[in-house]
């Protein structure tokens, strides 16, 4: 029988606290190098260090429940805890996004910074019929076609940020444009 199969066993039957903190540990050390691969491979280095940490105590607290009797059971359940933990990951993530700005938020911020360089009227009634155009497609559309056009974002910016590939973002952004040119139509 390998050794991480023994631990895990050893673990669910053992009921004192500090000879489970002693089997919890080895198990760490066993499975912490692969899972630290799948995550850093997965995410941003800056936020895989902490929901490793959130995979391994899910693993341990989850011990008890793991029915298996083989090491490649194990990994499989393992696994399938660490693919939940990124994806509640993900999900954070993609709820804490920037929402795009109020449209009079962002002509407070417009006519403030005429100070330093004033648009002129057309520029001004130009950039105001487009946040309009803007506010009326898609909320989506508005923030891919706010950051590539006026923040000026490249693809793979945008496709860093919203954990996307860049061709998906490129379409994407093809078809905001589209849906932005049937609404000036």
């Amino acid at each position: 029988m390998d050794d991480l199969i023994k631990l895990v066993r050893t673990y669910r039957l053992t009921a004192g606290l500090l000879e489970r903190q002693r089997l919890a540990e080895a198990i760490f050390r066993l499975i912490e190098p692969d899972l630290r691969f799948f995550v850093f491979s997965a995410i941003q280095p800056s936020a895989a260090q902490d929901v490793l940490q959130e995979i391994l105590k899910s693993i341990v607290v989850s011990l008890p429940k793991f029915a298996g009797g083989t090491e490649k059971e194990f990994w499989g359940w393992s696994y399938r805890i660490a693919r939940n933990r990124l994806n509640d990951h993900f999900r954070k993530q993609a709820s804490d996004r920037l929402q795009p700005m109020p449209q009079d938020e962002l002509l407070d911020l417009i006519d403030a910074s005429e100070q330093a360089e004033p648009l002129t009227a057309a520029d001004r009634h130009d950039l105001e019929y487009a946040l309009k155009l803007l506010d009326g497609s898609k909320p989506e559309c508005r923030g891919y076609l706010w950051n590539h056009y006026v923040i000026g974002f490249d693809y793979g910016e945008i496709a860093e940020e919203q954990n996307l590939n860049y061709d998906n973002v490129r379409m994407k952004i093809g078809r905001c444009l589209d849906e932005a040119k049937s609404l000036v139509a």
